[in-house]
């Protein structure tokens, strides 16, 4: 879980309906994985001290998120939302082609945007957050994975993603 759940709770979903919780920029640095932040710096140039997020809403954004080349933060702010479930649009084209897009390990995370965000609006923010850290938490041992994770690097139970 993450350290302050109240606190930490709107920040770790994304505009787009990503959780951040399992989102290797965020959690890399609070699981001090060095092979990970080894990978997400050579990735994108940023060294790994700096490599830190607290999720898509907080005030500090990883860059690559915060410069969202899908345009969500822009356009989430031109229509006065804070997610896009929120919008008259939704679901728009930019979310069709944004869940068919960034494949790691053969996992697409985008794949479920829209079902996510459309489980958001109809149960909430708290009880979708409930549910993505425990499809994001070993059941064997209780380590938080990444969204892209296939087995569990602790106890090597095979985690089955609903993203394959």
């Amino acid at each position: 879980m993450h350290e302050n759940p109240k606190q930490d709770l709107r920040q770790l979903v994304g505009i787009c309906g990503i959780y951040c919780g399992t989102c290797p920029r965020y959690l890399a640095s609070r699981e001090n994985d060095l092979e990970q932040l080894k990978e997400i710096s050579q990735a994108t140039g940023i060294p790994i001290d700096k490599i830190h997020c607290d999720g898509c809403l907080s005030g500090n954004v990883f860059p690559t998120c915060r410069e969202c080349i899908h345009g969500f933060r822009q356009c989430a702010k031109e229509k006065n939302v804070t997610w896009c479930f929120e919008c008259d649009e939704f679901p728009c084209q930019r979310l069709y082609h944004f869940k068919e897009v960034h494949i790691v390990n053969g996992i697409s995370h985008h794949a479920y945007v829209i079902e996510d965000l459309r489980y958001m609006k109809e149960h909430g923010i708290e009880q979708c957050v409930k549910e993505q850290e425990k499809a994001g938490t070993c059941v064997t041992c209780g380590k938080r994975l990444y969204w892209f994770t296939k087995e569990c690097p602790r106890c090597h139970t095979k985690f089955l993603s609903r993203n394959k």
